[in-house]
């Protein structure tokens, strides 16, 4: 059996890895703690990490008082909406900046990125007024242009450098054998950019799950309301209920926490092969 030794720096290494991931870590931790514990620990001080008294009790409550499940079936279908129209043009646009010379191609990428600075809260009144005047408010739609149009610049950007990992070579042997360009880029280049196609959805499924300012704005029906607006609704007036508040915030993570457990190693190699030969 071999002997591992560490040294010194090791030592250091690894404390600071481990005192990195506690601090992630933590505040996942306190939700968790939080929703299980009883109403009157939850203000106890000194705060117990720790509690004999955990129940479900809260996350029973969440469930018979709140209609969590219609926010979660809202926060799916639009999140499932965004990531499926993303996914779609941000792969149309990436593969023509990367198969044919498109004059200003660079320049307008650089923009895509640029626009990604902007904060989200200069559009709200103009894309209001835009899907007031249009019929949409209160309505899946509208929510689903609304996160993809934002998950779009990002998306593309990751593309191009996923595809341009890619030979041409590929694409050429491939029209050479009969295919059109729409066959060659549906039954060669995607399942060969399959990796890349699972982090924008990833990317693009989370934006839209988290999002709540635009959920907000866009939503006046109550059941309409995403779980991130639901969410938000647990805050009362005059007082909080912290642990039905915390067990609604733990219903609301695990889904995105599943998927990317799950997907996590697409979106890393992605974002790698983008940074690389973007």
């Amino acid at each position: 059996m071999t002997r591992v030794t560490l040294t010194p720096a090791d030592i250091l290494r690894w404390a600071l890895i481990l005192a990195a991931l506690a601090v992630t870590l933590f505040p996942f931790y306190w939700m968790v703690n939080t929703s299980l514990k009883p109403g009157p620990e939850v203000f106890q001080s000194p705060p117990t990490f720790f509690s004999a008294n955990w129940s479900f009790d809260a996350y029973r409550v969440v469930f018979e008082t709140r209609p969590i499940g219609r926010y979660l079936l809202n926060s799916l279908i639009v999140s499932v909406g965004a990531t499926a129209l993303s996914v779609v043009l941000s792969a149309l646009a990436a593969y023509g900046f990367t198969r044919f010379f498109v004059r200003g191609a660079a320049a307008f990428v650089l923009f895509l990125l640029f626009t990604k600075m902007l904060p989200e809260t200069l559009l709200i009144i103009p894309y209001f007024q835009i899907m007031a005047s249009l019929g949409l408010v209160d309505t899946y739609l509208a929510l689903i242009l609304a996160y993809s149009s934002f998950a779009l610049p990002f998306s593309v950007w990751m593309l191009i450098g996923f595809f341009r990992t890619i030979p041409r070579d590929i694409d050429e042997a491939a029209i050479i054998d009969g295919a059109s360009r729409l066959q060659t880029f549906f039954k060669v280049i995607l399942p060969l950019a399959r990796p890349g196609l699972v982090a924008v959805a990833l990317f693009t499924f989370i934006i839209a799950w988290n999002s709540y300012v635009w959920a907000l704005v866009l939503t006046t029906d109550a059941n309409m309301f995403v779980v991130s607006v639901g969410i938000a609704n647990l805050v009362g007036e005059y007082r909080v209920q912290w642990n039905e508040l915390m067990a609604a915030s733990v219903i609301a993570a695990l889904p995105v926490m599943i998927l990317y457990g799950f997907l996590n190693r697409h979106l890393v190699s992605a974002i790698t092969a983008g940074a690389v030969k973007a």
